[in-house]
């Protein structure tokens, strides 16, 4: 039996990472970081993969956040509970910064740093039984691990502070009120996972250089001029109307069918 704290698969172009502790709700580990992040940079290295989805073993639970029990946990010194926090916030960098599409399966509890990890997916597929929270309050801590950079972005300041401010958790129905989740599952963790894949499948037929481009346009969106913006739009459409995509969309549209993208 593989003693992976994470296995990375790939199937029909998605390159699949899951989370393998449901006995610990999936909380993470400095390991579980580490190969987290190996996955994502494996799945940008390798052509076949088009699109990524991050999931979670188990039926309870996405990710518990930070394993307290485990080396580096909040129990243990200053400097190694930072360590964790960075490799966190690598992780997350990641998942932003990968020329990929990511879909992540909530497929239950995402709890703190778990639920900041969950946000930095692309589009969230959350059961709609989950439980998610900003539950650094809880604990005495203030988010560490990206949600007060990321949450804000999804729902605005003010709901975001009372979210961080409070701690609650929210179901994974109110996630998708609020603008955290794009779907939401009436089923099991294994259903969430499907619909998930499902989702990430349909983006890995997509035209990978275009879903990159854009993704990168809406993420940096916030953080720079209106003018830069635009600038960086008009660059990121000269180099899709060079893709073999863009030429198979336009011979597509000619001849009355649907295109058939390969990514290049």
């Amino acid at each position: 039996m593989s003693d992976d704290v994470v296995t990375a698969t790939v199937t029909e172009g998605v390159g699949r990472m899951r989370i393998e502790r449901p006995e610990s709700l999936n909380a993470f580990t400095p390991r579980v970081l580490e190969e987290l992040h190996d996955a994502i940079r494996s799945f940008e290295a390798d052509d076949d993969v088009r699109a990524i989805l991050f999931t979670a073993a188990g039926d309870r639970a996405f990710c518990a956040g930070v394993d307290l029990g485990d080396e580096g946990g909040l129990s243990e010194s200053t400097p190694e509970a930072l360590d964790t926090v960075h490799r966190a916030q690598r992780v997350l960098k990641a998942l932003r910064r990968a020329p990929l599409p990511v879909v992540g399966g909530v497929n239950g509890y995402a709890m703190g740093a778990g639920m900041d990890l969950a946000l930095g997916c692309d589009i969230r597929v959350v059961r709609a039984d989950a439980e998610l929270s900003q539950s650094y309050v809880n604990v005495g801590l203030s988010p560490g691990d990206g949600g007060a950079y990321m949450l804000p972005r999804l729902v605005g300041e003010e709901v975001a502070k009372d979210l961080i401010f409070s701690g609650r958790r929210i179901s994974g129905t109110e996630a998708k009120e609020l603008g955290i989740a794009s779907t939401v599952v009436d089923g099991d963790a294994e259903r969430t996972r499907e619909v998930a894949f499902d989702r990430a499948r349909e983006l890995a037929d997509g035209p990978t250089v275009a879903l990159g481009n854009a993704k990168q346009l809406v993420n940096e969106a916030h953080d720079i001029n209106m003018e830069t913006g635009l600038e960086h739009a008009i660059e990121a459409l000269g180099e899709c109307r060079e893709t073999d995509d863009h030429a198979e969309a336009i011979a597509a549209f000619d001849e009355k069918r649907e295109p058939e993208f390969r990514g290049e």
